[in-house]
């Protein structure tokens, strides 16, 4: 029956037109339709291109070697292997077409032996020629006659199998391997740990703090552009760190992030009112094909908000500073839907705005970062999975009780969707959970944190101490207790030293070997450090004058009373006599240029001659 529509009170009967019917294809048309399909959707857009580059690659160098060869049915070296290399021209020379020959194992052997041995590349690339030919060669035949292990029957000259799963092929891929395993250093990728990210955030904003965002527009032009590269590598390394650790994005995806992706000043609409905002990622690695279609259309949408509790994980923090610096100092400009976050750097810290930040880029500064903070990865190594482990594992192991989550969340905010290999989660989180509990190296630790009797040995927070235990926590607190003394006694005396020595020229200063003080005015140097009988000390809460008398007698007296009285000489000279008058003092104490014992040799000599100390 005919659909009907009402119009001004009657029904008006409506008929659709007919849809015109599909055009006839051909057998050929189909598979060539079929064909493009499946090379589209079977794999990643940038994989077969990546497939594409090393076929072209590889038929060009056969064709070259086949040009250079004098004598092309025995290759150098062939008549050594046997005579199973007994190869026509015509198969040497078709060896990478799309049907194999008898030729085809040993050429893709002998290519991926030149790419990896002769030119020195990675297993890495062994592993992508393989893969491309394999996928070209099993596709040929829709019988599979050109999938599975590599056979070639000399009787019949046919040959059946994948060129690409051949001994030959497989040998080879096998001895890179090995010389891979055997050359350096033997470094593997290791997670960053929660411990790791606080250390290279601390560190970073020591160097470089956030007061440097309004400092940096107010420096003169020269000044400007000598400090720009270092504040854009510190503000951006916060950022990006905090998010990947936050996201659990490789690094290469992160680096890809753009304006359009963020949804910025938003609330929750409860009472609470959070501030936030929204991070879409749509193009995580493998999401194509393994996310629903309902995923795919609106993809993974995170809301970050304050983690006041971790501020050295602060993605809310550290990000939307990123904004800031980036549109003052980087776009100088509001950033459009099409800019990138973390835009491509040169070396004098200008951007390229058109290009996101190379993954070879971000790895150097990581592993300069790793370096200058010096967290000890052994023989490991921070890579492009290293926020993404290290989140996982913090948010599934090591966070605080209630802090943690279930697998479903991890499985979810980590992208990783329901058919995909469960293996990926058991790398990431529970490999490190087996080798905690069922490594043996502390076996030696005084007190044995058990670690095969509960989930990360949490049964020892819930057991009372032992006396033993006890007497271990009072022994290292003691120690601790200590040596915060004495590095707060001593500080200030080795900052004096470096702060004198850096009065005057470096070629000049003391020839103690003294470390030489930050780049600052000669003037807050020396107030600062004449002034330190007064200041507050940031772990006692205690200057030199508040120190305890305790401190200066019995057995501390050898030690620390000649610190003391040195401090105070010098102290009382540049507030008492110079009434703090960088220049009088400077002008009347030369010796302050040519380092602290210099100076406090002068000091001492002229009260001697004065007689206000003895000789």
């Amino acid at each position: 029956m005919s659909p009907t529509k009402k119009c001004g009170g009657h029904s008006i009967i409506t008929k659709h037109k007919p849809k015109p019917k599909p055009a006839r294809l051909t057998v050929a048309e189909l598979k060539m339709a079929k064909d493009v399909s499946i090379k589209k959707h079977r794999f990643a857009k940038s994989t077969n291109i990546k497939y594409d580059q090393w076929l072209r690659e590889a038929r060009t160098w056969l064709k070259e070697l086949v040009e250079t060869e004098q004598s092309p049915t025995i290759p150098l070296g062939a008549d050594e292997l046997g005579d199973s290399f007994d190869w026509t021209p015509g198969e040497l020379k078709g060896a990478f077409n799309s049907i194999p020959t008898r030729a085809s194992p040993w050429v893709l052997g002998l290519f991926i032996a030149y790419k990896c041995f002769t030119q020195k590349t990675k297993v890495t690339t062994a592993w992508q020629i393989h893969a491309a030919f394999k996928q070209v060669w099993e596709t040929v035949d829709p019988n599979g006659r050109w999938s599975g292990p590599w056979r070639w029957d000399h009787e019949k000259g046919t040959g059946c199998g994948n060129p690409a799963n051949s001994q030959e092929v497989e040998c080879t891929i096998d001895a890179i391997k090995r010389r891979d395993g055997n050359e350096g250093s033997h470094s593997h990728s290791v997670a960053m740990t929660k411990q790791d990210i606080d250390r290279m955030v601390q560190w970073s904003n020591k160097l470089c703090p956030d007061s440097r965002l309004e400092e940096l527009g107010k420096l003169s032009q020269g000044e400007y552009w000598k400090q720009l590269p270092f504040a854009v590598k510190h503000f951006m390394m916060r950022a990006f760190a905090t998010s990947g650790f936050t996201l659990w994005t490789r690094n290469f995806e992160l680096a890809k992030l753009q304006y359009k992706h963020l949804t910025l000043d938003l609330k929750t609409n409860d009472d609470y009112r959070y501030a936030h905002f929204k991070v879409s990622l749509l193009d995580r690695k493998n999401w194509a094909h393994h996310q629903t279609r309902d995923e795919i259309i609106h993809g993974h949408e995170y809301q970050i908000y304050e983690q006041l509790e971790n501020p050295n994980i602060n993605m809310h923090f550290h990000f939307l500073r990123w904004l800031k610096f980036s549109e003052r100092f980087i776009y100088h400009r509001p950033l459009e839907v099409e800019d990138y976050i973390f835009p491509a750097i040169g070396s004098n810290g200008i951007a390229r705005i058109e290009t996101p930040i190379p993954h070879d880029t971000i790895q150097k500064w990581l592993d300069k970062f790793v370096g200058a903070c010096e967290i000890n990865l052994g023989q490991g190594r921070l890579t492009t999975h290293c926020f993404r482990r290290g989140g996982a594992q913090y948010r599934f192991m090591y966070a605080h009780f209630g802090k943690r989550w279930s697998l479903a969340v991890i499985r979810w905010w980590g992208g990783w969707a329901e058919g995909e290999h469960r293996d990926t989660l058991i790398r990431y989180l529970l490999d490190e959970l087996y080798h905690y509990e069922e490594s043996h190296g502390d076996t030696l630790r005084p007190i044995s944190h058990e670690a095969d009797r509960s989930f990360l040995s949490k049964h020892i927070e819930m057991r009372p101490p032992s006396k033993f235990e006890l007497r271990e926590m009072m022994v290292v607190q003691t120690k601790a207790l200590e040596e915060r003394i004495l590095t707060s006694l001593t500080a200030a005396a080795v900052s004096n030293t470096a702060v004198f020595a850096a009065l005057g020229d470096r070629n000049t200063g003391d020839p103690g070997g003294a470390d030489y003080a930050g780049p600052c005015s000669r003037a807050s140097q020396t107030q600062t450090t004449a002034r330190e009988m007064d200041d507050i000390d940031t772990d006692m809460n205690a200057g030199p004058a508040d120190w305890d008398p305790e401190w200066l007698r019995g057995e501390n007296r050898t030690t620390f009373g000649m610190k003391y009285r040195q401090r105070k000489l010098i102290a009382i000279e540049y507030i008492d006599r110079c009434q703090q008058d960088e220049t009088v003092f400077l002008t009347k104490w030369l010796a302050a240029r040519e380092g602290p014992k210099r100076l406090l040799k002068a000091i001492t000599d002229d009260l001697k001659d004065r007689k206000l100390i003895k000789s």
